[in-house]
């Protein structure tokens, strides 16, 4: 027996003195009934497949791409005037070499960079999507296309405005955590021939799952672990929480850029009148309608159907014109 007492033994020793039975046992016999702390098994560790990333930080990461999921959704649905769901499957570590074995071949595989960072990245689109995206998008109902093939160069110049406009979602769901701006590098059909990373280098895995009327597939995203190690520490659900709504000086000019490209619709209002049916059967070529405004007044000039300024009509060489005499602060009743 150990000269040095455990708690345990020392409290069995107390309730022996306590209850009196320690009268009919002897020391030894009080100690060996102490309670014996059952060990905790030991949990095996895989040092070819270390788990690099807390949970804290897959968790941040289920966060962020399940908002992508949704914000693609919406991209989807407009490009293809059709209603598309995405889904996030899940978030996993595993190997690049086990990434590599789980791509078909061939297939629709977009190397990318998240400038800054460094390093490369994948964007994966399995090829049954990608058929009947381009079959939707060619005028057909969108049918999976039984045999998987290559793509023809038409067929990569389709997909690559979807890739680049998902890109685009990313980078919008990434700037919580920093500024980056992806950039397509390749495009390759081979898994074999697209070495990002080494083979035993630990990758985070984005599973999301696009769902259509006629046909569904998934579509992944490869983070390996050093394209992401800068950046590792804002993953954390305080970072993120903290970040949301605010905007950075980034996405106000993204979005300064967007809204300056927007068409709006210029019609100037020469003036308004009121005609029965009768009226307006009997008119002939020379009538003369009265409209409500004199003819030298200002016009009315709207602005994608709002009234916002007023003009003079006029021409510039051969083309119809109008000149803004005045900016309207509210708009003129009955010009809507």
């Amino acid at each position: 027996m150990s000269d040095i007492l455990s708690q345990e033994e020392v409290d069995a020793l107390l309730n022996a003195v306590s209850s009196g039975d320690l009268a009919d046992q002897s020391f030894d016999e009080v100690v060996e009934e102490a309670p014996v702390e059952e060990e905790t098994p030991a949990s095996l560790y895989d040092f070819k497949r270390p788990d690099r990333v807390s949970k804290d930080q897959m968790r941040t990461l289920r966060g962020l791409h399940d908002g992508y999921a949704r914000q693609f959704s919406t991209t989807l649905t407009n490009f293809l005037r059709t209603f598309v769901e995405v889904q996030l499957v899940g978030v996993d570590q595993l190997t690049y070499a086990e990434y590599i074995m789980s791509i078909s071949n061939p297939d629709c595989i977009y190397v990318f960079r998240m400038e800054p960072l460094e390093g490369l990245a994948i964007f994966e689109i399995n090829p049954s999507l990608v058929f009947y995206i381009i079959d939707r998008l060619f005028g057909g109902l969108g049918r999976p296309f039984e045999l998987n093939r290559e793509l023809t160069m038409i067929e990569q110049n389709v997909i690559n405005r979807i890739v680049q406009r998902g890109l685009f979602d990313l980078r919008t769901v990434w700037e919580h955590i920093g500024s980056f701006t992806p950039k397509i590098e390749t495009y390759e059909t081979n898994p074999q021939f697209v070495q990002i990373a080494p083979q035993s280098e630990t990758i985070i895995l984005i599973s999301l799952e696009v769902r259509m009327q006629n046909a569904s597939g998934l579509m992944t995203i490869c983070f390996p672990y050093m394209v992401l190690e800068s950046v590792i520490n804002n993953l954390t659900v305080e970072n993120w929480m903290s970040s949301q709504g605010q905007a950075t000086p980034e996405t106000r000019e993204i979005m300064e850029q967007e809204l300056n490209d927007v068409l709006l619709g210029l019609s100037t209002v020469i003036g308004k009148t009121s005609l029965t049916i009768r009226d307006l059967l009997q008119l002939q070529r020379g009538d003369v309608v009265c409209l409500d405004k004199p003819y030298d007044s200002d016009l009315i000039v709207q602005i994608g159907g709002r009234t916002k300024f007023a003009g003079r009509a006029g021409l510039i060489g051969r083309k119809k014109a109008v000149k803004i005499t005045n900016i309207l602060e509210q708009e003129v009743p009955g010009c809507e």
